[in-house]
Order: structure tokens, then C-alpha cells, then sequence
């Protein structure tokens, strides 16, 4: 098919969309959008306008008054607006209430057109002149945007392409967009149309949030023509955009579901209303779990047979991270107080059908006799009961109490890791038990598991290093074979006591110093995200044997380099206690609380538990607050614990079935590119018992395809991928001479591979440039890599000096180390300063101009000017002894007063103007331009130089607060 032009697949597409009941209409630029939208809308309220005015069309002055509700809005409010009615107040007196979309898709109207020309000629606020390959309208809005690509191309670059539109040229109506599709014909995906702004800044949507569309089994479906077929179907689409859409009423944001979130509702719905019976949805730990799961409490809610629909979760997975995100799918939905009377409270409201509680306070309602003539009307009412994390010890129990009460109730469970036969507990009862459908129906209602996520790329894959920490020096007996002494099954039949062994003095230095030795490669994968680990140990006096050995390591550090190192666990008798009794575990936990309390300002004592656990919790989940670098755990936050930022956990325990891998899920959740799996650092042999976890929760799957390769794997990977790139340019200096498009593209292909490569080799405890050498050496990668960031600085520009393409996906995360920043530089300036004979000093100087060239520090390339002009002008003649850093501070606020002044001078502007947006940006991180406006309106401008100007004032402040921002360490 390599011969198939992008114009052949948009009109096979298009023939196709014709064939399942779509119209065609031509249309040339955006006058013609809004004169169809016009047309279309008043036909589809048709039978209300002719009531109402006796003809089915809208007047100029009526229209009028519908563009004024819905220009000129964001995604989030468009998104909103379109799913409301509007009061449109007719000519005649009279009002209406306008639809804009309807889920009956008899009544809906369907239309395809492509190739409509954004440009300035005909929307003003349009950036760039931009032309679309295909767009779904439903009554005359544009809802569906689809960019095509021919055969081989990447589809990220049509993503890309998508995203250049959002920020140029989606303007007015084509902020109604809530879907993006996007194929090249053999691979199709879709996704959602995000916020196109987050506080005044653009915001891209990220690739781990474009999806595959499947069937209920999981199998892609991935040519074009397939999924047009499945997906584009009139009553398919017109079902996403009314039921399976999410606009989170908190915050602005948009969201659609993904299939086996789709599928899991459906089948769970199904098994409530027409079976009258209980399930359980088996999804993956970090698949989306809770927004399934809350989709179904809000559709069953609508249901008018369903007196009550609660949502349980466990007490101790209710921290204020979790409140938040269930009260952003519905406002004020989950009462986060440890009252049962408050539980009591909404169950008395008739009008309130969903209640997000605890499984412990519906538990304590049903035995307390306070409630009980409440609880007893319950006995016979229809309602669901929708369990998260299913597979818990308590919710058995719980369950079990709830169950004996409510006579006519069902109940839905969600969990990444059910109890089956192999794993189950003493009680002997599996998830299936538990939620028993009868002899003919499966209690599992959906499977989406580990392997299907990862495939999906909905988590991430994990890499396993197990790190040999018993050796033979350290065992007395003869014949004994030094390789096999981490092998618990070997030392069981030579009877060598292997807890001795593991909790040995030496061997707990060690360990403490292999993790301080290595934890910056794990958790600074190209030296600039930060992320976190965690540590899980077998007992409470094993975390505190570690938790001094790291003390004891930090100590020795200079005070900048020190780890932020935090512990918790329970110290209760019926918690994670086991040994040592609980005044010393209580003891060693308020000394880890006072250590915590100097090194972040806290105030947290014994009596404040729960506080400690939430403020841990928080810092672990977000980059703002200073972090936790390594928290030491027994049990706690092992399970139902999600953080995007973590993504290391250190392992001195053994773990089997789910518990090993609920632990291992904590650190594979998506997040930016630079996170490319879970890592594992174990420091005992699990591997039997992870392979046998592994093959359980994927359906009998093969567990290395979970995991990833060697070390050498990724070694001889490297070896084979530096011939590709040496054979699109041999050295350094070539691959500063390519000319043509395409040469260019390929540069970045083959390097972007290598890169990619060299960042999972450098998360390897035994990673050496050496090993790398033979081909291609740290030196010249970087002479690569200066040449990969000025192309991908020249696709960014609109007027590039070189022909590079323009939509090719460069993943520059995976290249960004931030080891030349600018406090780097002027470190090297004073060291230049300093220099007392000139040769040496020009020569450290030379040094410097040539780190600030290849840095690929964004905040550093965004000052390369402004240091440059630094250097020229003002630092030779600094006196002797002077402080070079206050002296750059200095020189730039001089340069952004200058660049303010210039502006407004150019612009017939007052300075004070200028300086005062710039301030109110610099401060709020957003600005109107409703607030410019006002501004400017002393100006005495038209309308149409208010908004020319507003829009060049609003590029010159982001683009200038963008140079001057101030830098971090």
C-alpha cells in the first residue's frame, strides 16, 4: 500500500462515512461553517421554532444572539454548552429552548466534509493558516476531527499535527471538537479534546492519552475501515459523546473513556438490570479503575428502578487525593468524615441516589441498633452496591454483614488482582465466591489485565534487577554452592538459616549503600524529572535498622546531596507489628516523625497519625511540594497506593500472588515520557514467585513479556542502532550539513532511537559509558544530540532556517539531561572571572560560550541570548572580586526593562502598560485578554486594532516572561 496517497484514503474514508448514513457537504473556510451551523441547527430544533415562530430557520438578529452563547469559549465550556439547552429569545417575544446535540440519533443530524481552510481572512483570532483532513459535524458543530496519513507514516506525527491546530487554529466553533481521530490506515487511534489551556499556558495533549479502540475481548481494532465501522457508527459516536465522555466538574477538564472501561460499564449494567445479579470487573491496577467504576454509579443512577446506588471504598484509601478526585466527577459527592451518622443522614434522602461512603461505616450502620429501623426499610429496596478493591481481606467480612442485610441488592466489585484458587486466603473463599452470579453466569463480567494494559500502554512495563546480597563468606559449612545462596529453596535443604542471613549487620550496610550509590540514576532517568521510591522491608525493627543505616549515610553528605529519606508504618498489634512489642515500634515511629517534622517544617506527632500518612502521601503523589525521595514501608502503601511521580521500589521482602504484584503496580503508572517503566530493585530472589504471580494475573501469560530485557539486551540494541545512524550521517559535523526534508527526518528517527535506547541502558546499576564506547562514545553523542535539539528548536519556529518537518515527533524528553542549567554556567563564569592571566581566561570563557550552545536545558537555550549579550558587554569589565551572579541578576533586569521599553515604543504603548501586564502575568501565571483590553481601551483603538494588539501584547509577555523566568537549582 506504499503507493496510496493521503488524498486516496481521505476519499475511501469519506465514501465510507457516506455509506453509514453521513451526509457530505462541501465547505471551503469558516464562513461556511458557521452558515451550515446556522442552517442545521434550526432544523434540528425545527419543531420548536415553528411552534413558536411558524417557520424552522433563525433570524440574523437570532443567530446573532446563539454566536454570542457559543463563541468564543474553551474546550471545557464549549463541552459544557453543547450538552445544555439555550433560552433563545425569539423576535416575536416569544423564547425557545435551543439543543445543540440529542441521544436519540434518529433526531441528531450527521454531516462530513474536509479540507476547510482556517485562515485570518475569515476568523481573526486564527494564528496560523491551517487546512483539515476530515471533520464530523452533528447538528452543524464540528464534533469529530480526523487527520489521515498515509501508509508508514508515524501516526504520532498526525497527533502532532493536531496539537499545532489546537494552539493556531482551532478557534470559534472548532472549539466544539470533542473527539480526534487519527490513522494511517493500518493503525488508527483516538482521543480526547482536552483544555487547550492550563492557566494561561497551552497545553499539549500527551500521547499515553491516545487509544486504541477494541472489542470487548481486548483485540485491537486497528485499520481505518474497521474502526470507521465500529467506532464512527452513527449510534456508537452519539453514544461516547452522551454516555462515556467525562467533563470533571471541579477543574477544566474533558475526558473520554477508553474501551475496557466502556465494555466493563456495559456488561456491569447488564448484569444488574437484566440478570439481577452480582460481578466483578477484573481491570489492571492503574487502568482507570475508579473512573469505570464511578461511570457505572452514575449511570445505574439514572436508572429509575434504583432506589440507592452506594459506592464503597476501604477507609484507609479515602485520603484527600482520593476525596478529590471523586468529588471532580461530581461535586460534593463523598462525605470524607469517619461519622456514620453522616452515612445515615444521606440515606435518609430520597432525592440523593448516589452515596460514595466507606465499606466500614455501611457496616457499622447495618450492626448499630441506633439505625436500625432505617437500615431495616433498606431491607427490601433495589439497590447496588459498587465495590473498589475487591479483593481485600475486609471487604469478605464486611461484605459478608452487608449481604445478610439488604435482601434485594447486587453488587459490583472492581479489583487488578482477584483471589483465585491459587492465591486464596484461610478462609478459602475467591472473588468469585464473594460475588457469585449463580451456576450460569461467570462472576467475572469483564478482563482487561497486565498484559492488555501494557500493550495498551495504559501502564507501564517493569525492570527487574535482583541484587545477590548473601554470599559464601559469610556461610561456614562445606560443600555449599556460593551462586545458590540466595535461592530459598536450596538453603532450606543444606538447613542454612536464611532470616539470619538476611538480617545480618553487613548485609544491611550493604544494601543501604547499593541504594544511596544508585538511587540517582533511578530516580532522575535523564537527570530532570524527579521521581520517588519506595522501599519495603519484612518487619518494623528491619525499617529501622535501615532507616538508621541511611541516616548514618546521609550524615556523611554534604547537606545539598542528601537523600529526603521518611518512614511509616502502623505500630498497632493487629497492623504491620510483628515484633519487638509496641513501645519500641511506637517509639521508632516518633522519632521518624520528629526527623520529618525538621526536615519539612511539620508539626506531626503519635496522636497525628493520620495527618503524617496524608502528608506523606501528598508529597509523594505531586512534584510542588519538596518530595520524599525514599519512604521505608512494611506493608503500608504497598496496595491501592497511586503516584505517578514514584517510580522505584526497592525490595528486602519476599512478596507472592497479588500482593507482589500490587506492590510492583505502584510504580508503573504513565506518566511523561522519561518514565519509561516500574523499576524493581530487589535484594532477594522473588523471581519464582513473581513469574508464578505474573502468569496468574495474565491469564496463564508469559511473564517476561511484562518485564524488560538485559542489560546486554539493550547493549547489543544500542550496537546494532548506531550503524543506522552513522549511515544518515557518519560524523558529528555531517549531521550539521543535512539539507533536504527528508535526510533530516531520518537524523531524527535514528537518533531519537539511540536516545531512547541510552535512556533505559542508564537506569542499570552496572551502566558504563565503556560498554557503550566501542561505537559511539558520550562525547560524540553529544555532538549528536546538540544537532537533534536545533532542529527540534528550528520545527518549533515559523520561520526555520532549515527544512525540518514539521509534524515529526522528537520525544526530547528522552535527550533533556539539565546538567548544563544556568547556575551551572555562571558557576564557570566566576571560575573564569577568576582566572588571573588572560589566555586562560579567554580560553575558559570560549568554554562557556560552547556549554551554553549545547545545553539542552530550556530554560538555559531560552537565555542563550541574554547570556551571550552578558558576556560581550558587561562581564570584562567586572572589577576584580566581584560576584558574578548578582551582576548577571542585575544585567537581566536591565535587558527585560529594555525589552518592555522597546516594545511599548514600538507599539505607542506606555511602558507602565506593558510592565504591569507583564507583572500581573509574572505573578497570577495567566492573563485575560479581557484584562488587556481594558487596558488599552485609554488608547482610544478600533475594535479590530484591540485585538491585534491584544494578541501581539499577550506573545510578547509569554514570549518574554519564557526568556526571564528565573531558574532553579
Amino acid at each position: 500500500m506504499a503507493h496510496v496517497s493521503e488524498y486516496d484514503v481521505e476519499s475511501l474514508f469519506i465514501d465510507r462515512l457516506e455509506s453509514i448514513g453521513y451526509e457530505f457537504i462541501k465547505m471551503d473556510d469558516y464562513d461556511d461553517v458557521v452558515t451550515n451551523f446556522r442552517k442545521q441547527l434550526a432544523a434540528f430544533n425545527a419543531k420548536k421554532l415553528t411552534e413558536a415562530k411558524g417557520e424552522a430557520s433563525l433570524s440574523d438578529a437570532e443567530f446573532g444572539r446563539v454566536m454570542i452563547h457559543v463563541d468564543n469559549h474553551s474546550v471545557y465550556e464549549s463541552a459544557k454548552i453543547m450538552r445544555d439547552k439555550y433560552v433563545l429569545t425569539l423576535d416575536n417575544g416569544k423564547t425557545v429552548y435551543l439543543d445543540f446535540f440529542s441521544s436519540d440519533v434518529e433526531r441528531n443530524i450527521y454531516q462530513v466534509t474536509h479540507q476547510v481552510t482556517m485562515d485570518k481572512a475569515h476568523k481573526d483570532d486564527v494564528v496560523y493558516e491551517n487546512r483539515y483532513d476530515v471533520t464530523i459535524l452533528i447538528n452543524g458543530l464540528p464534533v469529530v476531527q480526523i487527520e489521515l496519513k498515509r501508509p508508514g507514516v508515524e501516526i504520532n506525527e498526525a497527533i502532532n499535527q493536531i496539537n499545532r491546530y489546537r494552539k493556531f487554529s482551532f478557534k470559534g466553533l472548532f472549539r466544539y471538537l470533542q473527539l480526534f481521530v487519527v490513522s494511517n490506515s493500518v493503525q488508527t487511534k483516538y482521543f480526547c479534546n482536552e483544555n487547550e489551556m492550563d492557566g494561561g499556558a497551552y497545553n499539549p495533549i500527551l500521547k499515553s492519552l491516545v487509544f486504541f479502540w477494541t472489542d470487548d475481548k481486548n483485540t485491537r481494532i486497528n485499520k481505518l475501515d474497521e474502526f470507521t465501522a465500529e467506532f464512527l457508527r452513527r449510534s456508537t459516536i452519539t453514544e461516547m459523546l452522551d454516555k462515556y465522555m467525562v467533563i470533571k466538574t471541579t477543574e477544566p477538564v474533558l475526558m473520554v473513556m477508553r474501551p475496557y472501561q466502556i465494555y466493563a460499564v456495559k456488561a456491569a449494567k447488564r448484569r444488574v438490570l437484566d440478570s439481577n445479579q452480582n460481578g466483578y470487573v477484573f481491570a489492571c491496577t492503574g487502568s482507570g479503575k475508579t473512573l469505570t467504576s464511578f461511570k457505572l454509579a452514575q449511570l445505574l443512577r439514572e436508572e429509575p428502578r434504583m432506589d440507592k446506588v452506594i459506592f464503597l471504598i476501604d477507609r484507609k484509601d479515602l485520603d484527600d487525593q482520593t476525596v478529590d478526585e471523586y468529588n471532580s466527577f461530581e461535586k460534593d459527592c463523598v462525605d470524607g468524615s469517619d461519622s456514620t451518622a453522616v452515612l445515615v443522614k444521606q440515606l435518609k434522602q430520597d432525592d440523593r441516589k448516589l452515596i460514595v461512603t466507606t465499606i466500614q461505616k455501611m457496616a457499622n450502620a447495618v450492626k448499630n441498633k441506633r439505625y436500625e429501623a432505617l437500615m431495616d426499610s433498606y431491607r427490601d429496596k433495589k439497590v447496588v452496591f459498587i465495590i473498589d478493591e475487591c479483593h481485600r481481606s475486609q471487604f469478605g467480612k464486611m461484605h459478608g454483614d452487608i449481604q445478610c442485610h439488604f435482601n434485594n441488592a447486587n453488587y459490583i466489585g472492581f479489583t487488578g488482582t482477584p483471589i483465585f484458587e491459587a492465591n486464596r486466603g484461610k478462609d478459602g473463599r475467591t472473588t468469585a465466591d464473594v460475588f457469585y452470579a449463580g451456576s450460569k453466569l461467570d462472576a467475572c463480567l469483564h478482563r482487561y489485565m497486565i498484559k492488555d494494559a501494557i500493550a495498551d500502554g495504559n501502564v507501564l512495563r517493569f525492570s527487574v534487577e535482583y541484587q545477590r546480597t548473601i554470599f559464601a563468606k559469610q556461610i561456614a559449612a562445606k560443600g555449599i554452592d556460593p551462586e545458590q545462596l540466595d535461592d530459598p529453596d536450596y538453603c532450606r535443604r543444606h538447613n542454612l538459616d536464611l532470616e539470619s542471613l538476611y538480617h545480618d549487620d553487613e548485609r544491611i550496610r550493604v544494601i543501604a549503600e547499593d541504594i544511596f550509590e544508585h538511587h540517582e540514576q533511578h530516580v532522575h532517568p535523564q537527570g530532570k524529572d524527579v521521581y520517588t521510591a519506595l522501599f519495603a522491608v519484612d518487619t518494623i525493627k528491619t525499617l529501622g535498622r535501615y532507616y538508621d543505616a541511611f541516616k548514618a549515610l546521609n550524615e556523611s553528605r554534604d547537606a545539598d546531596e542528601r537523600y529526603r529519606v521518611a518512614a511509616i508504618f502502623t505500630y498497632q498489634a493487629n497492623g504491620d507489628m510483628d515484633e519487638g512489642g509496641d513501645e519500641h515500634s511506637q517509639e521508632l515511629l516518633s522519632r521518624c516523625m520528629d526527623d520529618y517534622n525538621e526536615m519539612f517544617g511539620t508539626a506531626f506527632g503519635i496522636d497525628s497519625f493520620d495527618a503524617y500518612r496524608k502528608d506523606i502521601t501528598r508529597r509523594m503523589k505531586q512534584k510542588d511540594l519538596p518530595q520524599v525521595d525514599i519512604l521505608l514501608v512494611v506493608n503500608m502503601m504497598l496496595t491501592g497506593f497511586d503516584a505517578k511521580p514514584l517510580n522505584t521500589l526497592y525490595l528486602d521482602k519476599n512478596l507472592i500472588w497479588h500482593t507482589l504484584v500490587q506492590a510492583y503496580s505502584r510504580t508503573n503508572r504513565v506518566d511523561k515520557v522519561t518514565k519509561q517503566f516500574g523499576q524493581i530493585v530487589s535484594y532477594r530472589n522473588i523471581k519464582r514467585a513473581q513469574d508464578d504471580a505474573l502468569r496468574l494475573f495474565s491469564g496463564d501469560g508469559d511473564p517476561n513479556e511484562y518485564l524488560l530485557e538485559s542489560y546486554e539486551y539493550y547493549l547489543n540494541k544500542w550496537m546494532n542502532q548506531v550503524p543506522v545512524l552513522r549511515k544518515v550521517t557518519q560524523t558529528v559535523d555531517d549531521a550539521g550539513q543535512l539539507q533536504s526534508e527528508g535526510d533530516i527526518r531520518q537524523f531524527i528517527l535514528a537518533f531519537r532511537s539511540l536516545s531512547g535506547t541510552l535512556a533505559t541502558l542508564k537506569t542499570f546499576g552496572k551502566f558504563d559509558w565503556a560498554d557503550l564506547s566501542v561505537a559511539l562514545d558520550d562525547e560524540e553523542y553529544e555532538g549528536f544530540k546538540s544537532w537533534y535539539l536545533y532542529y527540534h528548536d528550528e520545527a518549533k519556529k515559523t520561520d526555520p532556517k532549515v527544512p525540518v518537518p514539521v509534524d515529526v515527533d522528537f520525544d526530547v524528553e528522552l535527550v533533556r539531561t539539565d546538567r548544563i542549567n544556568v547556575m551551572y554556567i555562571l558557576s564557570l563564569l566566576k571560575s573564569a572571572h577568576d582566572e588571573g592571566n588572560e589566555a586562560d581566561r579567554d580560553r575558559d570563557i570560549d568554554l562557556v560560550m560552547r556549554e551554553i550552545e549545547r545545553s539542552d536545558n530550556d530554560a538555559l537555550r531560552a537565555k542563550k541570548g541574554i547570556m551571550e549579550a552578558f558576556i560581550r558587554t558587561r562581564f570584562y569589565d567586572l572589577p576584580e572580586g566581584a560576584d558574578v551572579q548578582p551582576a548577571y541578576e542585575q544585567f537581566e533586569r536591565e535587558s527585560l526593562q529594555a525589552d518592555i521599553e522597546a516594545f511599548a515604543y514600538d507599539n505607542g504603548l506606555e511602558t507602565k502598560d506593558v510592565l504591569d501586564i507583564f507583572s500581573e502575568y509574572t505573578f497570577g501565571g495567566s492573563i485575560s485578554d479581557e484584562v488587556i483590553r481594558k487596558r488599552l481601551t485609554a488608547y482610544r483603538m478600533g475594535l479590530l486594532k484591540i485585538t491585534k494588539m491584544t494578541n501581539a501584547i499577550k506573545e510578547f509577555v509569554v514570549d518574554t516572561y519564557g526568556r526571564y523566568k528565573a531558574e532553579g537549582e
